[in-house]
């Protein structure tokens, strides 16, 4: 001990000796080990934390599949859940739920909220207990029973102050007087993020079996595996469909546990940002080691004087790499303090509503990471420094005049190895980059199927209203009063926005006319209720037939309007405007279709799926509608006047999630856009960095060979001859790099495919493009030392030491 503290004294004071040196390489490294640091919080919390939830690997998400009607994430129903519940021997919880949002009236003031309908099972399958009063109970859902909810920590303190006394409260949900029962601890807000819990009665003698509109999570029983719980559900489902071959032929589930669901997609964009920011401080690295390499040969004369005094070879070592601990632990300290201004600026730069983002936070795993981190990147970018500083000839370095300065062709080939890892390394991050950035411009040109300049959105509710002819005047009244709004031009309202403007979606099966009620001739396809201006105000193009009129109502001849994608698939080669089909099972009556318009996309990456129109005048049991208000100038500026005017129509009429058509697009190419700019970012520091280095290790060589140099020019040779020489060393390791970066690009760049839309991972103009880039690069970090070494006078050269 008393040993290393002398080390670590020594190490100090040589460091304070020189403090630009000390400075760059602790910045260096506090850069590299913060973004490090960053990047792992949100791994560590989005992948390796526990859900919070006791034994929170048990829980398993069901998710209804039909591979033959190509349906891979659909919802069940409550007779399947039912027949599950009874005849599984593998499961000890299922329960099932229901998402919406409610409207909640209290003190007078109504807010839409989040809410789930729960089945008996829920919170006992979760294991979490209420902080305040209870969670529901089994009888809850039984009738005749009084309303009762569990509010979410988060309304709780928002909405009621964290009023101790809340539980017996009554408010108004829906319309509908309910009793508080019970308040969940903070960060229980499965499912979406939820803020009040209602019970859900079922009834699976009254529900029809292919009305899949209920999501089902369950709690395996300890032992049971994954794979045999799926096992099971396969047998059970074939069961099933043998006995219920009209509804559930083709059909089963997908089980995936609760974690991997949330997560979805955003693992792979997090490991790959990962192995991105390791890249940049293997870069780092290099650089700092290159610099000891330079400090080394300083310090060759001090390090003869020690060995001949005695100290072995692995004192050496042993004291050089102490002093590059100290960097790196000064620097992970840093890092560390860094990483937390990272971490809010990664969250702030990623999509809204990223699964776990709001959960990172630095812990005791975060700190131990940056620790090791910091220990990993001292011994990197210090061994090979010392132990090419440590092997010296001691007769050489101790002769009087020996030169102190210069360097053996090992301490060279190390310097040429960093460059040559640096380009490789930077040139599969520029790659990378490269390809996320062809791949966002290429998602930016899809036309999205309707025009989003100048348009707002909104939801409401109209639930006050009776559906039918109450609710459809209502309706028509505030559309006509938000077009009547100075600069507004017309507005038209939707049940589900494209682009995945709104969660709330309706899928329906139909039969074609002519076609025997039969689940092989039914086909599915988005269910969407408009009003007549709504394809005018987006301006989603007719191709066929006409939209809808305020002529078309509940009295009239009911009508529906399909999109190119519903024609195409069919009614192939011929025009589907007078035909007929049946919306299966749901309505009794067929509907003509009077018109095709074009496909408007869920997402811009996305192919649009089979949709179908029908007017809300004769479909008004839908209460939530997301109004749409095309303006002639910035839409942000009728907002506060579209607020007023629905206040002044009705006070009591909700609006929420408010934002524009621009705003809706933005968040639909969020998962892209976020990873394509961190990791422009590190691949653009990684090209500094690796600029950094190019220059350099080609001044230090000018430098070491200045008297070769002014020996040269003595002799006759001209200016541009001692540019070529320069030139010639640095292009070279330049290409090598360019050459082993080509080559690990193929392999690495494999992994973006899931992130790419558009563009080939192995993408041949990129690559060419990003090798020119790093070329010329290169030669500018060259050319500046190398042009530098011609002002050299022959003279001082040839008295050069």
């Amino acid at each position: 001990m008393d040993t290393l503290l002398k080390d670590i004294r020594y190490g100090v004071r040589n460091l304070l000796k020189r403090p630009g040196f000390t400075l760059v390489v602790i910045v260096t490294l506090a850069l590299g080990i913060g973004a490090n640091s960053a990047m792992f919080s949100a791994v560590n919390a989005v992948l390796l934390r526990p859900l919070p939830y006791p034994d929170s690997e048990q829980i398993v998400l069901f998710e209804g599949v039909n591979p033959g009607k190509g349906i891979t994430d659909s919802n069940m129903s409550v007779p399947d859940l039912a027949d599950w519940q009874q005849q599984n021997q593998v499961f000890e919880q299922m329960a099932g739920f229901v998402t919406g949002g409610s409207l909640l009236v209290s003190n007078d003031e109504t807010e839409r909220v989040r809410g789930t309908g729960v089945t008996a099972d829920f919170f006992p399958l979760f294991r979490t207990r209420a902080i305040k009063g209870r969670t529901l109970q089994p009888d809850d859902s039984q009738k005749g029973r009084e309303s009762v909810v569990v509010l979410s920590h988060a309304l709780w303190q928002r909405r009621f102050g964290g009023d101790e006394n809340v539980v017996g409260s009554k408010v108004t949900i829906s319309g509908k007087s309910t009793t508080v029962v019970g308040v969940m601890p903070a960060g229980f807000d499965y499912p979406e993020r939820s803020e009040l819990w209602v019970p859900f009665p079922i009834d699976a003698v009254a529900e029809r079996r292919d009305n899949r509109y209920i999501s089902v999570i369950t709690r395996i029983k300890p032992g049971v595996t994954l794979p045999q719980a799926q096992a099971e559900m396969e047998i059970l489902n074939q069961r099933l469909a043998q006995t219920y071959g009209e509804t559930n032929s083709g059909w089963s589930v997908r089980l995936t546990n609760l974690r991997e669901s949330l997560v979805g997609t955003t693992r792979s964009a997090l490991l790959i940002l990962l192995g991105a920011v390791a890249f940049v401080l293997l870069i780092a690295c290099a650089n700092v080691a290159n610099l000891l390499l330079a400090r080394a040969s300083v310090r060759q004369k001090e390090i003869a004087v020690r060995t001949a005094l005695g100290a072995s070879r692995s004192r050496i070592i042993r004291q050089l790499l102490t002093e590059s601990l100290l960097l790196s632990t000064i620097g992970g300290g840093i890092g560390l303090l860094l990483s937390l201004w990272l971490t809010r600026l990664l969250i702030k730069v990623s999509p809204e509503n990223t699964p776990r983002f709001d959960e990172i936070r630095p812990d005791a795993r975060v700190f131990a990471f940056t620790l090791a981190l910091a220990v990993i990147t001292g011994l990197i970018f210090g061994l090979a420094p010392a132990l090419q500083a440590s092997r010296i000839n001691l007769n050489e370095r101790l002769k009087e005049g020996g030169r102190s300065g210069t360097t053996g062709a090992g301490h060279n080939r190390v310097r040429s190895l960093m460059m040559v890892s640096e380009i490789a390394l930077s040139f599969m991050l520029l790659v990378g980059a490269g390809l996320l950035i062809k791949s966002f411009i290429r998602l930016s040109d899809v036309s999205p199927g309707l025009n989003t300049e100048n348009t707002l959105t909104m939801r409401t509710s109209l639930s006050k209203y009776p559906a039918g002819e109450p609710r459809v005047q209502a309706l028509r009244q505030l559309l006509e009063r938000l077009k009547g709004l100075p600069g507004a031009r017309s507005a038209g309202a939707v049940l589900s926005l494209p682009l995945g403007g709104d969660t709330f979606n309706v899928g329906r099966s139909l039969i074609r006319e002519g076609r025997p009620a039969t689940p092989e001739e039914s086909s599915n396809a988005a269910y969407l209720a408009a009003t007549t201006d709504y394809f005018r105000t987006l301006q989603i193009p007719l191709v066929s037939g006409r939209v809808f009129t305020e002529q078309d109502t509940e009295q009239t001849p009911k009508v529906v309007i399909v999109n190119e994608t519903m024609a195409r698939q069919l009614w192939p080669g011929e025009s589907p405007v007078g035909k007929r089909i049946t919306i299966w099972r749901d309505e009794k009556f067929a509907r003509e279709i009077v018109g095709v318009v074009g496909d408007t996309k869920p997402s811009l990456d996305t192919e649009a799926g089979p949709q179908m129109y029908v007017p809300f005048n004769q479909d008004s049991g839908w209460s939530g509608m997301s109004l749409v208000i095309r303006s002639s100038g910035d839409p942000a500026t009728i907002v506060a006047a579209a607020r007023n005017e629905i206040r002044t129509f009705d006070k009591a009429i909700p609006v929420y999630n408010v934002k524009t058509m621009n705003d809706v697009l933005s968040t639909s190419v969020g998962p892209r856009r976020s990873p394509m700019l961190l990791l422009s970012a590190f691949a653009a520091v990684a090209l500094l960095l690796a600029t950094i280095g190019i220059y350099g290790v080609t001044a230090y060589n000018v430098t070491q060979r200045t008297q070769e140099i002014g020996i040269r020019m003595a002799l006759g040779a001209q200016m541009t001859d001692v540019v070529k020489l320069i030139l010639k060393n640095g292009m070279a390791l330049a290409l090598l790099g360019i050459g082993v970066g080509v080559a690990g690009a193929f392999l690495i760049t494999r992994l973006l495919r899931v992130l790419l839309f558009g563009v080939q991972a192995t993408d041949g103009p990129t690559f060419v493009a990003v090798s020119l880039g790093l070329l010329f690069t290169a030669l500018i970090a060259c050319y500046i030392p190398a042009r530098r070494a011609t002002k050299v006078d022959p003279l001082v050269a040839l008295r050069y030491e």
